[in-house]
């Protein structure tokens, strides 16, 4: 037996993780918000999904902080700008 939604096609609008697992947010065929875990899917086109925690140094957050601050001062929209 098949999961009813076996071979659909869903638009997908993020990821997310619950309880360690990476899932697909989906809208599913009544419109309603869903999750489907993502090995259960083909969202990266058959390849290996490795995901693994992300470790930053102090030093690497700091620059990552930089980066996001002058993206958001280039933003059209102004947002992320500091006053």
């Amino acid at each position: 037996m098949t999961h009813p939604l076996f071979g659909r096609v869903l638009a997908a609008t993020g990821f997310k993780r619950w309880k360690g697992r990476l899932l697909l947010v989906v809208v599913l065929p009544d419109g309603a918000p869903g999750t489907i875990a993502v090995e259960a899917t083909d969202v990266f086109g058959g390849a290996e999904l490795v995901v693994s925690p992300a470790v930053f140094s102090v030093e690497g957050l700091r620059a990552l902080r930089l980066m996001a601050e002058t993206l958001g001062a280039r933003s059209p929209t102004g947002r992320g700008e500091r006053k």
